[in-house]
Parts: C-alpha cells; structure tokens; sequence
C-alpha cells in the first residue's frame, strides 16, 4: 500500500473512531438524564423501544460482574485495531469498518472504566438485548470488516492452473 493512501486510510480510522466515541457518548448522557430504569419508552410501537439499563458483562448479558475482563478485552481490540490500520488495511471501507470498531470499542471501554458497566438503552424487537450505539458500529464494523476482506480476497489474481508444477 502506498504511504499516502495509508495515511489517508489512519487519519479516515481515527475519524470515525473519533466521530463514534462522541455519538456513543452523547446519546448514553441524553440517555442516563432522560431515561429511567424502570421505564420503557416506545419510539416505534412494537419495533422500538428506549429503556435505560447497564450491563457490567458481555453482549446477552453473558459474564456479568467481571468487568476488569472485558476493560483488558477491549483495551487489546483497539491495540489490535490500530495495528492493522497502520500496517494497511483494505482499503476506504476497511479502513472506516475498523474505525467503527475500535471507537465502539474504545466508548465501552470508557463507561466500563468511569461506571463499571455499559449503558444501554437502545431496545428493537427481535434482538435478544439491549445495546447502545458503541455496539452497533462494533457489529457493524466486523460485518463490513469481513465482508471487505472476503472482496478483496476474491479479487486477488489466482496462479494459472496450468502453470503449476506437476506433483
């Protein structure tokens, strides 16, 4: 990869690590100031729902109570993260996917280290927990991430069958 496109594609992660940090924890304060634990709020009825819960484990609830795992977890995704954009990753789209990543990553990190757990509060029928916005772009991120490499992995040139040596 070419120095400058490998600059853009570290200054374009960093972004978007930025951009979702500030959205995740803009909407988790709108959330703790206007939510209550005990309150459902329907914002598309049957389908959507804001409710204020924290969550101290994994997605689904799993591990709850050994946050100090999930610090050091997440710690060692946004090291891993930075690595593979500064040693080039895919491209643009690769570039943004990590940048989701490590930023969903690196805003859990930061309620998991100022509060103890995760606030969530976003709630959509058919998805088994509650998540926040730092959850989506991991999600999202992975997805796009994998989807990314699997493109660039079928595009690669492949050795012509007839040029192998017999064996």
């Amino acid at each position: 990869m070419a120095p400058m496109a490998r600059r853009r594609d570290v200054l374009t992660s960093g972004a978007i690590g930025v951009l979702v940090i500030a959205a995740d924890q803009a909407t988790k304060v709108w959330a703790q100031g206007s939510l209550r634990p005990d309150h459902e709020i329907t914002v598309i009825t049957g389908w959507l729902w804001f409710r204020l819960t924290s969550n101290s484990g994994a997605s689904l609830g799993m591990l709850r109570g050994h946050n100090l795992v999930f610090l050091v977890a997440s710690i060692l995704v946004v090291v891993a993260v930075a690595v593979i954009v500064v040693r080039g990753a895919p491209g643009t789209v690769g570039a943004v996917a990590l940048g989701a990543v490590a930023g969903g990553a690196t805003s859990n990190l930061i309620d998991r280290a100022r509060l103890g757990s995760v606030i969530d509060f976003i709630e959509i029928h058919l998805w088994p927990t509650d998540f926040n916005l730092a959850d989506a772009a991991i999600r999202l991120g992975v997805i796009a991430f994998l989807v990314t490499l699997l493109l660039s992995w079928r595009r690669r040139p492949r050795p012509d069958a007839g040029s192998r040596p017999a064996g």
